[in-house]
């Protein structure tokens, strides 16, 4: 017979007050509006749809965007959109000197990408 004691974990938690300063900060620039072209990088001439909701008690967005789309977005989203990346894996089939084999890489590539005209 095996006994065991499971705990959770205790979480580090800011106070309540300096918590509710922190998100307001948070969403005022997230807040800000851009106007800007949207490119899809996977798939030239497609569209991408996803949920959105960043902060909780937020509802839930459905956003639908166009490649090649100029529009207003808040920075928050454009964010998300920028940091969307996929892995490209590579199988290494050469040996290390020890005669083990190598193990797989991968390269990060980005899917999306929202350009803000004052770049354009």
């Amino acid at each position: 017979m095996e006994v065991r004691e499971l705990n959770k974990k205790s979480k580090n938690t800011l106070p309540a007050a300096e918590r509710d300063e922190l998100v307001k900060k948070m969403r005022k620039e997230d807040d800000k509006m851009r106007t800007g072209m949207f490119e899809f990088l996977d798939a030239q001439g497609g569209w991408l749809e996803f949920s959105y909701r960043k902060y909780p008690g937020e509802p839930i967005q459905m956003i639908k965007m166009i490649h090649g789309e100029i529009c207003d977005l808040p920075m928050g989203i454009i964010k998300h959109l920028n940091n969307t990346k996929r892995k490209v894996r590579r199988y290494n089939m050469e040996l290390s000197p020890d005669g083990k084999k190598m193990p797989r890489s991968y390269d990060v590539v980005s899917r999306v990408r929202f350009t803000p005209t004052d770049v354009l």
